[in-house]
């Protein structure tokens, strides 16, 4: 019960910092993805029912999915280039759970928005005392760039 009440604090917190509608939380069995955003029927997060238990998990998933939510708003009220980068992105955006070989997760996680939501959720629980580097040191090396010039 503790972990829930943390995991809704923390999803509360996010969406309030980003601007955004708080989302229901749910969990599920995912496969190999970590978590994603639902946005019809009805928009939620749902978590791979693995991190149930493991808050810092939790706290990466939900962090990470609230940017993207962030990323949807940004893309409907704003007309630049980034909303346009994103717009694409966001209309056509590869997913972790399908992905196959090393080349498909590095055009997954090279792609705009994703990267801006993982260095979203590096800066933001970086604030919590959570770090969550990338194990990839060349990634982590990119992610700390984007937060210094964007974020």
């Amino acid at each position: 019960m503790k972990e829930k009440n943390k995991i809704l604090k923390l999803s509360h917190d996010v969406a309030e910092f980003l601007g955004v509608e708080t989302l229901p939380i749910e969990f599920a069995p995912l496969g190999e993805e970590d978590s994603r955003l639902v946005i019809r029927p009805k928009s939620k997060i749902v978590i791979n029912s693995k991190y149930q238990n493991d808050f810092v998990e939790c706290a990466k998933c939900i962090t990470h999915e609230y940017r993207h939510v962030y990323q949807i708003y940004y893309v409907k009220f704003m007309n630049n280039k980034l909303a346009e980068l994103w717009k694409s992105e966001l209309a056509n955006a590869k997913n972790s759970g399908s992905l196959s070989t090393k080349l498909s997760f590095n055009n997954y996680k090279l792609q705009a928005i994703e990267l801006d939501a993982f260095a979203f959720t590096y800066y933001y629980l970086k604030k919590l005392n959570i770090i969550v580097k990338n194990p990839d040191p060349e990634y982590q090396a990119v992610i700390e760039e984007y937060i210094q010039k964007f974020i």
